[in-house]
């Protein structure tokens, strides 16, 4: 697998080669910084949707004619009230959300994105796309501790 990681507080990017093998490996490394970070709350929905933005790179992101990798960068940053998941590719064709069959086995990933995330989207960036999601970090009231997601 080939990976470059940069880290610094509240930043970590990630420049790999997108294979089935590293989408569990960069997943840990994206919870090891939450926990870093003291986001706690926000592990599981996030390892999950970096897990889905990177599953679609392999899915849908055609193997670069020259070396057959599946390149990406993968941006964790930590913002005033917020953490932003953005996954670029260098494809230009723009993601299209799939209205999967009951017992279809794929095909869910960005509604699963959806509805994780506090707010998701894509747009056209220099030679491929962004694909973004931003989850808002609970507040921390001294007196009662951190608000859940699901009382914001």
């Amino acid at each position: 697998m080939r990976a470059t990681t940069r880290s610094k507080p509240g930043h970590l990017e990630i420049d790999l080669d997108v294979t089935s093998e590293a989408v569990p490996i960069v997943r840990t490394i994206v919870r090891a910084h939450l926990k870093l970070w003291d986001l706690h709350g926000l592990t599981a929905p996030v390892a999950l949707t970096v897990s889905e933005l990177l599953t679609n790179v392999l899915k849908h992101v055609p193997p670069d004619a020259r070396t057959g990798a599946r390149s990406a960068r993968l941006t964790v940053t930590r913002l005033p009230g917020a953490l932003n998941v953005c996954v670029r590719d260098f494809s230009r064709a723009l993601p299209v959300p799939s209205c999967a069959a009951t017992d279809a086995e794929d095909g869910r990933g960005l509604q699963l994105v959806r509805a994780f995330a506090d707010d998701f989207g894509w747009s056209p960036a220099n030679s491929g796309k962004d694909v973004w999601a931003n989850f808002t970090i609970p507040s921390v009231d001294p007196n009662e501790g951190p608000r859940s997601r699901e009382a914001s």
